[in-house]
């Protein structure tokens, strides 16, 4: 994994929009993060790609179309 890719745990809550790190800690005990270190560091890194990859959550409730659209394909 390339230094330049890893981030905080911290950035990556922001990134993903939560206020508190312990939404991260749980996609990465679920196993939907992996985390990585770097040589003298004690830190938990992320890969800011594995981040931005994550899929994106529908709106609970979903909406009417959203549902329609699901049920056309």
């Amino acid at each position: 994994m390339n230094d330049s890719d890893l981030i905080k745990v911290n950035e990556a809550a922001h990134i993903l929009g939560f206020k508190q790190r312990r939404k991260i800690d749980q996609l990465i005990k679920k196993g939907s993060l992996k985390t990585y270190s770097k040589n003298n560091s004690k830190q938990i890194w992320l890969s800011r790609t594995e981040v931005f990859n994550l899929p994106i959550p529908l709106p609970v409730p979903p909406t009417p179309e959203l549902i329609n659209s699901y049920i056309k394909k």
